[in-house]
């Protein structure tokens, strides 16, 4: 069976070949937007040596040049996507690029889908607090409240449902929570943001939805090769910390920092303020915290990946080992620059 990857050079995306590799796919090609990294191909070849791993660079925003990257491809894994940017930009790179995409796979009838998704097309918002969020949950209508990121999940993923019913492949979709680990950043906004010399601690007892990466690529290589045609996947880890704990153990073994808690009421409380402003100022103030964000992502709940263990994945990385090693990483970045 061939496999193609696409971003495969990405935080997520390079981790996702090595672990298809370990479960044993002997056919691998990697997409990468640009040249491939050689460090890459060289480590994955010299681990793997009795595989077949090609590597095809394409611009997804460029329909031209991907019906032979996707040729004779049995399961596509759809890891590109923009993480940042404007919200143009964002949409272009996921929506797009995704549109682009399907097209030309669904000419080549490419008969598996893996589609990368986020918690962010979620709607939490209606969920009391300690509800839980697993795959019942249902979908945002557009996204558009949560802002452009969660905006061009959605419609990606809305996207990626019209062509499986227009081409019939199978689908497979993974929605991640907050993905980390060395080479990742160092906080997710659901723990806080820096800004004015401060770290304001905005989640704090919340539980924060950490997937290690590796065992975030292991999740993607066991839905890719098992999961059923349809099904649909939230990836967290066992043992979640909440926001709180995971803040004082950075401080703890990479820096300390000037942290503000901020209160949920006070929290929701602002939020509703910078509305307004946003409104009347005609948008001097990006509104970047509304009260929709500020319910759908702080207010505590519970998180499932029953249907994850149910295909057979199994966390690979403890979550202590896991924070361990990012904070490592982190530590020893700092003690380098």
């Amino acid at each position: 069976m061939k496999v193609l990857v696409t971003g495969a050079g990405g935080f997520l995306g390079r981790r996702i070949c090595a672990s298809l590799l370990a479960a044993g796919v002997d056919d691998l090609r990697l997409h990468f937007r640009g040249e491939a990294p050689d460090a890459l191909m060289s480590e994955l070849r010299e681990r793997f040596p009795q595989a077949r791993i090609e590597a095809v660079a394409a611009n997804l925003l460029n329909r031209g040049n991907l019906g032979e990257m996707v040729a004779n491809v049995d399961c596509m894994i759809h890891a590109a996507a923009a993480m940042r940017g404007s919200a143009a930009d964002m949409f272009a790179n996921t929506v797009i690029g995704t549109r682009n995409l399907l097209e030309a796979a669904g000419a080549a009838q490419v008969r598996r889908i893996v589609l990368i998704s986020s918690f962010s097309v979620y709607c939490t918002e209606p969920l009391a607090r300690g509800g839980m969020l697993d795959e019942s949950v249902a979908l945002e209508a557009d996204g558009v409240d949560k802002g452009p990121y969660a905006h061009a999940k959605t419609r990606q993923e809305q996207l990626f449902m019209e062509y499986r019913d227009q081409f019939g492949f199978e689908s497979v979709v993974l929605r991640p929570g907050v993905i980390y680990g060395p080479g990742g950043g160092a906080f997710s906004s659901r723990v806080g943001i820096q800004a004015m010399g401060f770290f304001f601690s905005l989640g704090r007892g919340a539980r924060l939805p950490l997937t290690y990466v590796e065992n975030c690529a292991d999740a993607v290589a066991s839905a890719a090769l098992h999961a059923e045609p349809g099904s649909a996947f939230n990836v967290v880890d066992d043992d979640l910390p909440t926001c709180r704990r995971y803040l004082r153990e950075y401080q703890r073994n990479v820096a300390r920092l000037r942290v503000l808690p901020v209160p949920y009421w006070a929290f929701v409380l602002g939020a509703r303020f910078l509305k307004r402003y946003h409104r009347r100022s005609k948008g001097q103030l990006p509104a970047v915290f509304t009260p929709y964000v500020v319910r759908s992502m702080y207010r505590p709940l519970n998180y499932s990946n029953a249907a994850l263990k149910a295909i057979g994945w199994k966390q690979g990385v403890a979550t202590e080992e896991a924070m361990q090693r990012t904070f490592r990483y982190f530590r020893e970045l700092r003690a380098s620059q």
